[in-house]
Protein backbone atom coordinates (compact mmCIF):
# COMPACT_ATOMS: atom_id res chain seq x y z
CA UNK A 1 0.00 0.00 0.00
CA UNK A 2 1.27 3.10 -0.86
CA UNK A 3 1.62 5.90 2.22
CA UNK A 4 1.19 9.52 0.91
CA UNK A 5 2.46 12.36 2.87
CA UNK A 6 0.99 15.74 2.57
CA UNK A 7 3.39 18.91 1.97
CA UNK A 8 3.16 22.19 4.24
CA UNK A 9 2.85 24.47 1.51
CA UNK A 10 1.40 22.36 -1.21
CA UNK A 11 -1.91 24.38 -2.18
CA UNK A 12 -4.92 21.66 -1.79
CA UNK A 13 -5.40 19.75 1.29
CA UNK A 14 -6.07 16.11 1.66
CA UNK A 15 -8.03 13.58 4.09
CA UNK A 16 -8.15 9.49 4.28
CA UNK A 17 -12.19 10.90 4.32
CA UNK A 18 -14.59 13.58 3.89
CA UNK A 19 -16.99 11.73 5.73
CA UNK A 20 -17.64 12.99 9.30
CA UNK A 21 -21.12 12.25 9.87
CA UNK A 22 -22.86 13.43 6.50
CA UNK A 23 -22.54 12.01 3.17
CA UNK A 24 -23.82 14.89 1.42
CA UNK A 25 -21.77 17.81 2.87
CA UNK A 26 -18.49 18.33 2.16
CA UNK A 27 -16.40 18.65 5.98
CA UNK A 28 -12.81 20.02 7.18
CA UNK A 29 -11.77 17.56 9.87
CA UNK A 30 -8.66 19.95 10.26
CA UNK A 31 -10.66 22.90 11.47
CA UNK A 32 -13.12 20.49 13.46
CA UNK A 33 -15.85 21.73 11.23
CA UNK A 34 -19.07 19.50 10.54
CA UNK A 35 -22.91 19.65 10.55
CA UNK A 36 -24.16 18.72 14.11
CA UNK A 37 -20.71 19.27 15.83
CA UNK A 38 -19.89 22.33 17.91
CA UNK A 39 -15.88 22.14 18.76
CA UNK A 40 -15.29 24.71 21.57
CA UNK A 41 -17.93 27.44 20.09
CA UNK A 42 -16.61 27.08 16.31
CA UNK A 43 -19.91 26.30 14.18
CA UNK A 44 -19.67 24.86 10.65
CA UNK A 45 -19.25 27.31 7.80
CA UNK A 46 -19.16 25.03 4.18
CA UNK A 47 -15.81 26.48 2.36
CA UNK A 48 -14.71 25.44 -1.54
CA UNK A 49 -10.87 26.48 -2.25
CA UNK A 50 -11.27 28.60 -5.94
CA UNK A 51 -9.63 26.76 -8.84
CA UNK A 52 -9.43 28.67 -11.43
CA UNK A 53 -9.12 26.69 -14.98
CA UNK A 54 -5.62 28.27 -15.88
CA UNK A 55 -3.33 30.50 -14.13
CA UNK A 56 -2.50 33.82 -16.20
CA UNK A 57 1.17 32.56 -17.22
CA UNK A 58 -0.45 29.53 -18.86
CA UNK A 59 0.06 27.04 -16.22
CA UNK A 60 -2.54 24.58 -14.69
CA UNK A 61 -5.44 25.34 -12.17
CA UNK A 62 -4.70 22.01 -10.35
CA UNK A 63 -1.20 21.38 -9.84
CA UNK A 64 0.56 20.28 -6.04
CA UNK A 65 2.93 18.39 -4.63
CA UNK A 66 3.01 15.31 -2.87
CA UNK A 67 5.22 12.72 -1.74
CA UNK A 68 5.07 8.93 -1.84
CA UNK A 69 6.68 7.56 0.99
CA UNK A 70 7.19 3.94 -0.36
CA UNK A 71 8.88 4.47 -3.45
CA UNK A 72 7.64 0.69 -4.85
CA UNK A 73 3.84 2.42 -4.42
CA UNK A 74 2.25 4.14 -7.72
CA UNK A 75 -0.92 6.38 -7.28
CA UNK A 76 -3.48 7.85 -9.93
CA UNK A 77 -5.60 10.64 -9.29
CA UNK A 78 -9.19 11.56 -10.86
CA UNK A 79 -11.23 14.60 -10.40
CA UNK A 80 -14.99 13.63 -9.49
CA UNK A 81 -18.00 16.24 -9.64
CA UNK A 82 -20.04 17.26 -6.45
CA UNK A 83 -22.39 13.76 -7.89
CA UNK A 84 -19.08 11.62 -6.96
CA UNK A 85 -18.82 10.82 -10.48
CA UNK A 86 -15.72 10.76 -12.49
CA UNK A 87 -14.74 13.46 -14.83
CA UNK A 88 -11.31 13.41 -15.97
CA UNK A 89 -7.98 11.78 -14.92
CA UNK A 90 -5.24 14.21 -13.86
CA UNK A 91 -1.74 13.62 -14.72
CA UNK A 92 0.84 12.84 -11.95
CA UNK A 93 4.17 12.80 -13.31
CA UNK A 94 7.34 11.76 -11.21
CA UNK A 95 8.92 15.00 -10.00
CA UNK A 96 12.04 14.20 -8.12
CA UNK A 97 13.63 11.11 -6.34
CA UNK A 98 13.62 11.67 -2.57
CA UNK A 99 15.92 8.98 -2.23
CA UNK A 100 13.81 6.09 -0.76
CA UNK A 101 10.30 8.40 -1.26
CA UNK A 102 9.56 10.33 -4.24
CA UNK A 103 8.00 13.43 -4.89
CA UNK A 104 5.37 14.03 -7.36
CA UNK A 105 3.57 16.48 -9.49
CA UNK A 106 -0.15 16.49 -9.85
CA UNK A 107 -1.64 18.75 -11.99
CA UNK A 108 -4.57 19.64 -14.54
CA UNK A 109 -5.69 22.65 -16.71
CA UNK A 110 -9.10 22.00 -16.55
CA UNK A 111 -9.88 22.74 -20.19
CA UNK A 112 -13.34 21.09 -20.87
CA UNK A 113 -14.38 21.07 -17.53
CA UNK A 114 -17.74 23.24 -16.31
CA UNK A 115 -17.72 25.65 -13.47
CA UNK A 116 -19.15 23.97 -10.46
CA UNK A 117 -17.84 22.02 -7.13
CA UNK A 118 -15.01 18.96 -7.20
CA UNK A 119 -12.77 16.69 -5.60
CA UNK A 120 -9.40 15.12 -6.44
CA UNK A 121 -9.54 11.37 -5.35
CA UNK A 122 -6.17 9.81 -4.99
CA UNK A 123 -5.95 5.80 -5.47
CA UNK A 124 -3.58 3.05 -5.27
CA UNK A 125 -2.55 1.63 -8.63
CA UNK A 126 -2.35 -2.05 -7.72
CA UNK A 127 -5.88 -2.40 -6.43
CA UNK A 128 -7.56 0.95 -6.98
CA UNK A 129 -8.28 1.53 -2.89
CA UNK A 130 -8.83 4.90 -1.76
CA UNK A 131 -5.65 6.75 -0.24
CA UNK A 132 -6.36 10.35 0.14
CA UNK A 133 -9.37 13.08 -0.93
CA UNK A 134 -8.91 16.30 -1.30
CA UNK A 135 -11.38 19.05 0.20
CA UNK A 136 -13.60 20.41 -2.21
CA UNK A 137 -12.72 22.65 -4.23
CA UNK A 138 -14.91 25.06 -6.60
CA UNK A 139 -13.75 25.18 -10.48
CA UNK A 140 -14.52 28.55 -12.61
CA UNK A 141 -12.94 30.56 -15.21
CA UNK A 142 -11.74 33.39 -12.85
CA UNK A 143 -12.98 34.64 -9.71
CA UNK A 144 -13.05 38.38 -10.00
CA UNK A 145 -13.25 39.26 -6.10
CA UNK A 146 -9.88 37.34 -5.56
CA UNK A 147 -6.67 37.65 -6.44
CA UNK A 148 -3.44 35.41 -7.20
CA UNK A 149 -1.11 34.39 -4.48
CA UNK A 150 2.41 32.80 -5.99
CA UNK A 151 4.97 31.52 -4.16
CA UNK A 152 8.09 29.57 -4.64
CA UNK A 153 11.81 29.27 -2.64
CA UNK A 154 15.58 30.15 -3.74
CA UNK A 155 16.37 26.67 -2.42
CA UNK A 156 14.11 23.58 -1.84
CA UNK A 157 12.10 23.75 1.86
CA UNK A 158 9.04 23.00 3.78
CA UNK A 159 9.45 19.47 2.12
CA UNK A 160 8.94 20.74 -1.44
CA UNK A 161 11.57 20.26 -4.20
CA UNK A 162 11.00 23.88 -6.43
CA UNK A 163 13.23 22.67 -9.06
CA UNK A 164 13.68 19.52 -10.32
CA UNK A 165 17.00 20.12 -12.78
CA UNK A 166 14.65 21.41 -15.44
CA UNK A 167 11.99 23.42 -14.43
CA UNK A 168 10.66 25.27 -11.31
CA UNK A 169 7.48 24.95 -9.73
CA UNK A 170 5.28 27.82 -8.46
CA UNK A 171 2.38 27.29 -5.67
CA UNK A 172 -0.84 29.42 -6.47
CA UNK A 173 -3.90 30.03 -4.26
CA UNK A 174 -6.65 32.43 -4.90
CA UNK A 175 -7.53 34.35 -2.14
CA UNK A 176 -9.78 37.20 -1.22
CA UNK A 177 -7.28 39.67 -0.49
CA UNK A 178 -7.25 43.66 -1.01
CA UNK A 179 -4.56 45.73 -1.40
CA UNK A 180 -5.09 49.25 -0.33
CA UNK A 181 -3.47 52.79 1.37
CA UNK A 182 0.38 52.78 0.00
CA UNK A 183 2.42 53.91 2.48
CA UNK A 184 6.18 54.13 1.30
CA UNK A 185 8.89 54.13 3.46
CA UNK A 186 12.20 55.84 3.46
CA UNK A 187 15.85 55.80 5.39
CA UNK A 188 17.80 58.64 4.55
CA UNK A 189 21.57 59.76 5.38
CA UNK A 190 22.03 63.24 5.91
CA UNK A 191 25.04 65.43 6.36
CA UNK A 192 24.76 68.41 8.44
CA UNK A 193 26.85 71.19 7.96
CA UNK A 194 27.95 74.41 10.67
CA UNK A 195 25.19 76.55 9.06
CA UNK A 196 22.76 73.66 9.37
CA UNK A 197 22.51 73.00 5.58
CA UNK A 198 21.48 69.47 5.40
CA UNK A 199 23.13 67.44 2.56
CA UNK A 200 21.70 64.06 1.64
CA UNK A 201 24.42 61.29 1.56
CA UNK A 202 22.12 58.12 0.86
CA UNK A 203 18.47 57.26 0.35
CA UNK A 204 16.75 54.20 0.12
CA UNK A 205 12.74 54.48 -0.50
CA UNK A 206 10.76 51.55 -0.08
CA UNK A 207 6.81 51.18 -1.79
CA UNK A 208 5.14 49.43 0.75
CA UNK A 209 1.62 48.79 1.32
CA UNK A 210 -1.38 47.57 3.34
CA UNK A 211 -3.55 44.23 2.46
CA UNK A 212 -6.59 42.57 4.57
CA UNK A 213 -8.32 39.33 3.49
CA UNK A 214 -11.99 38.85 4.10
CA UNK A 215 -12.87 35.89 6.66
CA UNK A 216 -11.34 32.61 5.54
CA UNK A 217 -10.88 29.53 7.06
CA UNK A 218 -8.45 28.84 9.32
CA UNK A 219 -6.28 26.37 6.79
CA UNK A 220 -6.01 28.76 4.38
CA UNK A 221 -4.85 31.50 6.07
CA UNK A 222 -2.31 29.48 7.88
CA UNK A 223 -1.33 28.76 4.23
CA UNK A 224 -1.56 32.20 3.45
CA UNK A 225 0.49 32.84 6.43
CA UNK A 226 3.57 30.41 5.75
CA UNK A 227 3.73 31.33 2.09
CA UNK A 228 5.65 34.69 3.23
CA UNK A 229 8.31 32.71 4.66
CA UNK A 230 9.41 32.15 0.84
CA UNK A 231 11.97 33.88 -0.49
CA UNK A 232 9.65 34.52 -4.10
CA UNK A 233 5.75 35.72 -3.49
CA UNK A 234 3.64 37.63 -5.47
CA UNK A 235 0.10 39.18 -4.71
CA UNK A 236 -1.80 39.59 -7.73
CA UNK A 237 1.23 39.20 -9.86
CA UNK A 238 3.46 41.96 -8.12
CA UNK A 239 6.56 40.94 -6.80
CA UNK A 240 6.19 41.24 -3.24
CA UNK A 241 8.36 40.80 0.18
CA UNK A 242 7.89 40.74 3.77
CA UNK A 243 9.90 40.79 7.05
CA UNK A 244 6.92 39.75 9.09
CA UNK A 245 4.09 37.28 8.82
CA UNK A 246 0.44 38.19 8.29
CA UNK A 247 -1.60 38.87 11.39
CA UNK A 248 -4.66 36.89 11.81
CA UNK A 249 -7.45 37.29 13.70
CA UNK A 250 -10.52 34.64 14.65
CA UNK A 251 -13.76 35.74 14.01
CA UNK A 252 -15.86 34.86 17.69
CA UNK A 253 -17.97 31.81 16.85
CA UNK A 254 -17.36 30.80 13.23
CA UNK A 255 -13.53 28.82 12.02
CA UNK A 256 -12.78 31.88 9.98
CA UNK A 257 -9.84 34.38 10.20
CA UNK A 258 -9.24 37.43 8.73
CA UNK A 259 -5.60 38.76 8.01
CA UNK A 260 -4.07 41.91 7.47
CA UNK A 261 -0.78 43.01 7.02
CA UNK A 262 1.87 45.03 5.29
CA UNK A 263 4.45 44.09 1.74
CA UNK A 264 7.05 45.60 -0.12
CA UNK A 265 6.87 45.67 -3.84
CA UNK A 266 10.46 44.17 -4.59
CA UNK A 267 9.82 45.31 -8.25
CA UNK A 268 10.29 48.86 -8.93
CA UNK A 269 8.67 50.88 -11.92
CA UNK A 270 11.04 50.56 -14.99
CA UNK A 271 11.42 54.69 -15.02
CA UNK A 272 12.44 54.84 -11.04
CA UNK A 273 14.59 52.01 -11.31
CA UNK A 274 17.68 52.54 -9.78
CA UNK A 275 19.59 49.77 -11.13
CA UNK A 276 19.69 48.98 -14.59
CA UNK A 277 19.88 45.27 -15.54
CA UNK A 278 20.13 44.55 -19.25
CA UNK A 279 17.90 42.04 -20.62
CA UNK A 280 18.85 40.62 -24.27
CA UNK A 281 16.65 38.61 -26.66
CA UNK A 282 18.59 36.12 -28.77
CA UNK A 283 17.01 33.94 -31.73
CA UNK A 284 17.91 30.59 -31.27
CA UNK A 285 17.08 29.96 -34.74
CA UNK A 286 15.93 25.97 -33.86
CA UNK A 287 14.46 23.90 -36.12
CA UNK A 288 12.47 21.08 -36.17
CA UNK A 289 14.51 17.91 -35.68
CA UNK A 290 13.26 13.94 -36.14
CA UNK A 291 9.86 13.33 -36.21
CA UNK A 292 8.11 10.06 -35.31
CA UNK A 293 4.54 10.58 -36.97
CA UNK A 294 3.37 8.38 -39.85
CA UNK A 295 3.32 10.89 -42.37
CA UNK A 296 5.16 13.89 -40.79
CA UNK A 297 8.13 16.05 -42.59
CA UNK A 298 10.03 19.10 -41.36
CA UNK A 299 11.52 22.04 -43.79
CA UNK A 300 13.57 23.63 -41.30
CA UNK A 301 10.81 25.62 -38.78
CA UNK A 302 8.03 24.18 -40.49
CA UNK A 303 6.57 20.96 -39.36
CA UNK A 304 3.29 19.04 -41.35
CA UNK A 305 1.68 16.21 -40.52
CA UNK A 306 -0.84 14.51 -42.31
CA UNK A 307 -2.52 11.89 -40.37
CA UNK A 308 -6.37 12.17 -41.05
CA UNK A 309 -7.17 8.72 -39.32
CA UNK A 310 -7.13 8.26 -35.80
CA UNK A 311 -3.54 7.60 -34.67
CA UNK A 312 -2.54 4.05 -33.51
CA UNK A 313 0.66 4.77 -31.38
CA UNK A 314 1.86 8.12 -29.73
CA UNK A 315 3.46 10.33 -32.16
CA UNK A 316 5.79 13.53 -31.44
CA UNK A 317 8.15 15.77 -33.19
CA UNK A 318 11.67 17.02 -31.54
CA UNK A 319 13.30 20.72 -32.06
CA UNK A 320 17.19 21.08 -32.35
CA UNK A 321 18.83 21.51 -28.74
CA UNK A 322 17.88 24.64 -27.30
CA UNK A 323 20.64 26.09 -25.02
CA UNK A 324 20.32 27.49 -21.56
CA UNK A 325 22.12 29.16 -18.14
CA UNK A 326 20.68 29.58 -15.19
CA UNK A 327 17.57 32.06 -14.78
CA UNK A 328 17.48 32.25 -18.86
CA UNK A 329 13.75 32.64 -19.71
CA UNK A 330 13.00 30.64 -23.15
CA UNK A 331 10.32 31.59 -25.22
CA UNK A 332 9.04 29.35 -27.57
CA UNK A 333 6.54 30.87 -30.62
CA UNK A 334 4.19 28.16 -32.16
CA UNK A 335 2.01 28.57 -35.02
CA UNK A 336 -0.22 25.89 -35.48
CA UNK A 337 -2.87 25.44 -38.57
CA UNK A 338 -5.85 23.17 -38.73
CA UNK A 339 -5.65 21.01 -42.12
CA UNK A 340 -8.72 19.32 -41.32
CA UNK A 341 -10.56 18.98 -37.91
CA UNK A 342 -7.19 18.42 -36.09
CA UNK A 343 -7.26 17.51 -32.48
CA UNK A 344 -4.71 19.65 -31.01
CA UNK A 345 -1.34 18.63 -29.99
CA UNK A 346 0.48 18.80 -26.61
CA UNK A 347 3.82 20.59 -25.77
CA UNK A 348 6.58 19.96 -23.32
CA UNK A 349 10.46 20.15 -23.14
CA UNK A 350 11.49 16.52 -24.44
CA UNK A 351 13.48 16.03 -21.34
CA UNK A 352 10.24 15.96 -18.88
CA UNK A 353 7.02 14.10 -19.01
CA UNK A 354 4.74 17.31 -17.83
CA UNK A 355 3.19 18.09 -21.09
CA UNK A 356 0.01 20.72 -21.73
CA UNK A 357 -2.05 20.97 -24.85
CA UNK A 358 -2.29 23.48 -27.02
CA UNK A 359 -5.51 26.04 -26.09
CA UNK A 360 -5.78 27.49 -29.88
CA UNK A 361 -4.68 27.15 -33.49
CA UNK A 362 -2.78 30.70 -34.92
CA UNK A 363 0.28 31.40 -32.59
CA UNK A 364 0.55 30.31 -28.97
CA UNK A 365 3.26 31.74 -26.48
CA UNK A 366 5.33 29.29 -24.26
CA UNK A 367 7.73 30.56 -21.59
CA UNK A 368 9.79 28.97 -19.40
CA UNK A 369 12.31 30.06 -16.56
CA UNK A 370 14.84 27.43 -16.56
CA UNK A 371 17.22 26.29 -13.34
CA UNK A 372 20.99 25.50 -14.27
CA UNK A 373 23.20 25.61 -17.42
CA UNK A 374 22.23 23.02 -20.31
CA UNK A 375 20.31 22.26 -23.61
CA UNK A 376 16.79 21.22 -24.03
CA UNK A 377 14.22 20.18 -27.38
CA UNK A 378 10.80 21.56 -27.59
CA UNK A 379 8.58 18.68 -28.19
CA UNK A 380 4.84 18.72 -29.45
CA UNK A 381 3.13 15.49 -30.02
CA UNK A 382 -0.24 13.49 -30.22
CA UNK A 383 -1.81 10.55 -28.51
CA UNK A 384 -4.06 7.69 -29.20
CA UNK A 385 -6.53 8.34 -30.92
CA UNK A 386 -6.13 12.17 -31.98
CA UNK A 387 -6.07 13.47 -35.25
CA UNK A 388 -3.06 14.77 -36.06
CA UNK A 389 -3.51 16.99 -39.58
CA UNK A 390 -2.02 20.28 -38.59
CA UNK A 391 1.43 22.70 -39.64
CA UNK A 392 3.59 23.69 -37.07
CA UNK A 393 5.99 26.80 -37.09
CA UNK A 394 8.31 27.01 -34.69
CA UNK A 395 10.57 30.15 -33.52
CA UNK A 396 12.58 29.66 -29.99
CA UNK A 397 13.90 33.01 -28.12
CA UNK A 398 16.19 33.45 -25.12
CA UNK A 399 15.78 36.11 -22.40
CA UNK A 400 19.52 36.77 -20.58
CA UNK A 401 19.62 39.02 -18.28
Amino acid sequence: MSTLKQLLLSPIRFYPSLLFGSATVFQNPDNRVSHGYNWDGVNSLPYALPIPRQWPDGQPGIDFMINAVEADGTFYADLYDSDDAKEISIHVYAWKDLGTDIQYRVFYDCSGISDGYYTIKLFQTADDALLLESEPLLIAEWFDDMIPLEYSNFENDFGIVYDDDDIKWTGRVMVPVKIFDPSPQFEKEVYKDDPGTLTTLRSTVQRVFNFESMPVPVHLAELFSMTFANSELYLDRMKVNSEAAPESELIEGTNLKQLSGTATLVDFNDEYTREKVETTKTDQSADWGADSYTNGSSSGSLFTVNDPAPIAAPSGVISDDVTYVDDDIILVKVDLTDLNNSDFPYHSLASSAYKLRFKEWGVNWIAYQMSGAGTFNFYIRNDIPDVAKFTAELTIYKLSK
